[in-house]
């Protein structure tokens, strides 16, 4: 079975829709692309113009583009007096952004370039706590735990006195007991590979550096263990003993 051909008459558009077209296709062209040129090819804008669309445009959360504006006013006006300003509000807008690698270097250029800067405690805080939230688990590579305690102890000889002295030492000592529950899986791998001589050398460095931090009964309990296994019982009892000490000052109960 045939069927007729179909002939279907196209009518031409109209001259005005056909003038309108493109018009619509540009304008939604411009609406895709923010209906702005990229910032760093505008022209004409001053230092002061870039810092304020930089600080307005963190107050709308709008982190990205405030980085954007603060990357170009250092671009292009890199002696301005606004400088220090535009690298400081380059480096909290990235953190807050989560771009955490370029944040740490904004902050390290900031710390490098302006170290005279008012901005200065705050850049080490905020620092700090950045590479705080970057620091692996126990058993992990403990670089940026290393580098955050480096980053608030500075903090701390800047500011010794202030309110938030007493938060950053407490951070400290969460960021120095990781350290120590680090050693602590390290001697533990010794243990279990029955490898006794390297784990109290681990353990007995261990136990010197973090006395002070709650995983420091885990290390002296570790180094016990490695003694008795090597068939030092009297040395391994007199940690013992020092562990029971530590126990009954804090309230606990003797191992």
């Amino acid at each position: 079975m045939t069927f007729p051909a179909l002939h279907i008459n196209v009518l031409p558009m109209p001259k005005a829709r056909r003038a309108f077209a493109p018009r619509v296709a540009l304008l939604l062209l411009l609406l895709s692309t923010g209906c702005s040129e990229k910032l760093s090819r505008q022209t004409g804008l001053t230092d002061a113009d870039l810092l304020a669309r930089g600080q307005k445009q963190a107050e709308q959360k709008k982190y990205g583009a405030a980085a954007e504006a603060f990357q170009v006013l250092l671009e292009r006006f890199p002696t301005s007096p606004l400088a220090a300003r535009a690298q400081f509000g380059l480096a909290t807008n990235r953190m807050a952004n989560k771009d955490e690698i370029e944040a740490e270097v904004a902050f390290d250029d900031f710390l490098r370039l302006y170290p005279a800067d008012p901005k200065v405690p705050d850049a080490l805080f905020m620092k700090g706590d950045l590479l705080s939230r970057q620091v692996l688990s126990p058993g992990r590579d403990q670089g940026k735990t290393r580098e955050a305690i480096k980053a608030y102890t500075l903090f701390l000889e800047r500011e010794p006195g202030s309110p938030r002295a007493q938060e950053v030492s407490g951070k400290i000592r969460v960021l120095r007991n990781r350290l120590a529950l680090h050693e602590a899986a390290v001697v533990n791998h010794f243990l279990t590979r029955k490898r006794y001589d390297s784990a109290e050398a681990r353990a007995r460095r261990a136990v010197a550096a973090y006395p002070d931090v709650p995983a420091g009964s885990t290390l002296l309990s570790l180094l016990a263990q490695s003694l008795e296994k090597q068939g030092k019982r009297a040395e391994a009892e007199t940690f013992r003993k020092t562990l029971a000490e530590k126990s009954t000052e804090r309230g606990g109960k003797k191992p």
